[in-house]
Formats: C-alpha cells, structure tokens, sequence
C-alpha cells in the first residue's frame, strides 16, 4: 500500500453563496415574510425540509446564504458547527435561519425549539446574532420565533 506524502493536505467542500442566485438584493431583511420571500427563492424542492441560514451584514443585508441541511420529510439535523463555519469566513454580523416543513403545518416541534436555542447560544459566544429562525411551508403560512416571542435569549 503506498503511503500519503508528508505534506498531504486534505480540502473539505463548503458551498457558501456569496450574493449569489436569490441574494440579487441589497435592501435589508426587516421582517420575517422578507425572509420567506428569499427563502423560497433559493429552496426549491420542499418535499424534504431544508434547513437555511442567510448571512447578514451590519445593515441586516444579506451577503451569502448556506443550505446548511437537507433532510426527510419530517426532519433535518442540524449542528451549530456548520450553520456558524459559514458565517465566520462570510464575516457575518448576524444571521436568520429557517427551514420549511413540507407537512403545511409551520408550528415549531420540540426538536426546532431546541435547536433554536442552541443556535442562540453559539451565536452569542461567537458574537454573531441569530436574529430569528422561521418555519416556512409551501403555501402562505409561516411561523416566526420572533413574531411569536418565542425567540429564546442567549444567556
């Protein structure tokens, strides 16, 4: 068996879209149906729940988004590792998340609270702020974490 040279580097692949497809805006995302829009841009199989974080500059505009999961019909795995990798190389200041939940139901599951939380938590140690974190399906419904004043508090 023929060994890796000593100075062998390995390369892992990150997709990050940097004010790519669906980022053709420069206006801030104030609100959650803002995100919805963008989200449902970018997300277009919604058989299976994709889980999305948009980068955000200091004026809450968007420059880069990741498809950080993509999952079943009734769930995703998510680490805070990877929606956070993306947002430091991007330098992001703050970040939205979201994911769709093809059942056409939006009401957030324990699973989706807790992760919420975690989020929070990683964010604030990281110092990049996880403004909120909305539930989209296909039709017009969506929940907001904040809307709904369910957004945990980092500390």
């Amino acid at each position: 068996m023929k060994s890796l040279p000593e100075h062998t580097v390995a390369v892992r692949e990150v997709e990050i879209r940097y004010r790519g497809r669906g980022l053709r805006t420069r206006a801030p995302i104030s609100r959650p149906d803002h995100f919805v829009h963008l989200a449902r841009r970018i997300v277009s199989d919604d058989a299976r729940e994709h889980f999305l974080a948009v980068y955000l500059d200091g004026r809450s505009r968007p420059i880069g988004h990741s498809i950080v999961s993509v999952g079943t019909a009734t769930a995703s795995l998510v680490h805070p590792r990877e929606v956070f990798q993306s947002a430091l190389l991007l330098g992001a200041v703050s970040l939205l998340v979201g994911h769709n939940h093809p059942s056409g139901d939006p009401k957030p599951s324990v699973d989706d609270e807790r992760i919420t939380e975690r989020l929070c938590k990683a964010g604030e140690l990281l110092g990049i702020r996880v403004v909120d974190h909305v539930i989209w399906t296909r039709g017009a419904a969506f929940h907001s974490f904040v809307e709904r004043g369910a957004m945990p508090s980092a500390g």
